[in-house]
C-alpha cells in the first residue's frame, strides 16, 4: 500500500514532538498536556506533523488507505484516537449523508475542539478512557486506531481490540498499527513509543474471535519496522 508508506512517519514524529515538549522520552500524560496545549492556534503539533500543511497532506493519505480497504461514502467509521482531526478533517469532505463517523478520544480537549471544527450532523465525538470504548448502539463498517498501539501497553491495545470486535458491522474491519522491534520478548519502551512482539500479541488475541491479517510493513527510522494489520471476525 502506497499510503502507508507515508503513515509509518507520524508516529516517530509524535514522538519527536514529546520530546522536544519534555526534554526527554517518558510515559506521557495526555491529558495533562492537551490541557495546555492552545488547538485554536496549532492543532497539527501536538499530533505530528510540524506545519498545518503537512496535517492536511497526512489527512489525505489516511484517506487514501481506508479507500483502498474499501471505504466508501456511504461507511460508518469510528475513529479511535481521533486527536484534533487528522482523519476527520478527509472524511469531512468524503462521506455523504448516509455514512457515520465517530470519533473517540482520551483528551476532552481534543474532543471539544473536534466538536467546533467538524459540525456535520453525521459526525460526533467522545471522550473515552485509555483501554475503555464508548458505550455506542452503532455497528461500524470501518474502526481504525492509527498511531494508537504504538502508544498503549500489549493488554491495553487486547483490551481495547475485543471491545471494538463487539462494534464491529458484518463484514466490518478494524485497522492498526504497531511498531516492533528485533529481539524483545513481549514488548520494550514508554508511551512515546512502545514495540510489540507481533507473537504475543497475537496470543493476547487468542479466544477474542479476531483474525489478524498484515496489509503493509515498513522500515522505521530506528531499528525495527511498524507493522499494519486489519483485524476481522473469524
Amino acid at each position: 500500500m502506497t499510503a502507508t508508506r507515508t503513515l509509518r512517519r507520524l508516529a516517530s514524529r509524535a514522538a519527536s514532538a514529546i520530546r522536544r515538549l519534555t526534554g526527554r522520552r517518558a510515559d506521557i500524560d495526555y491529558r495533562r498536556w492537551y490541557s495546555t496545549w492552545n488547538l485554536q492556534r496549532d492543532y497539527w503539533t501536538i499530533v505530528g506533523p510540524a506545519t498545518k500543511e503537512e496535517f492536511d497532506r497526512l489527512s489525505r493519505v489516511k484517506l487514501q488507505l481506508l479507500i483502498d480497504l474499501g471505504l466508501a461514502p456511504t461507511s460508518k467509521v469510528l475513529d479511535v484516537g481521533c486527536g484534533t482531526g487528522l482523519l476527520a478533517a478527509a472524511l469531512h469532505d468524503f462521506l455523504d449523508e448516509r455514512g457515520l463517523y465517530v470519533g473517540t478520544d482520551i483528551s476532552p480537549e481534543a474532543i471539544a475542539f473536534c466538536r467546533e471544527r467538524f459540525p456535520r450532523p453525521n459526525f460526533s465525538f467522545h471522550v473515552n478512557e485509555m483501554t475503555r470504548l464508548p458505550t455506542l448502539t452503532e455497528r461500524f463498517d470501518f474502526i481504525v486506531f492509527f498511531s494508537v498501539f504504538t502508544h498503549t501497553y500489549p493488554r491495553e491495545t487486547a483490551l481495547l481490540l475485543h471491545q471494538a470486535s463487539r462494534l464491529l458491522a458484518d463484514n466490518g474491519l478494524i485497522f492498526a498499527d504497531v511498531f516492533t522491534a528485533p529481539l524483545i520478548d513481549e514488548y520494550s519502551g514508554d508511551r512515546s513509543a512502545v514495540e510489540i512482539n507481533p507473537d504475543y500479541l497475537m496470543h493476547l488475541l487468542e479466544g477474542s474471535g479476531l483474525r489478524a491479517e498484515l496489509v503493509d510493513m515498513q522500515p522505521r527510522p530506528q531499528l525495527g519496522q511498524r507493522l499494519f494489520f486489519t483485524f476481522t471476525r473469524e
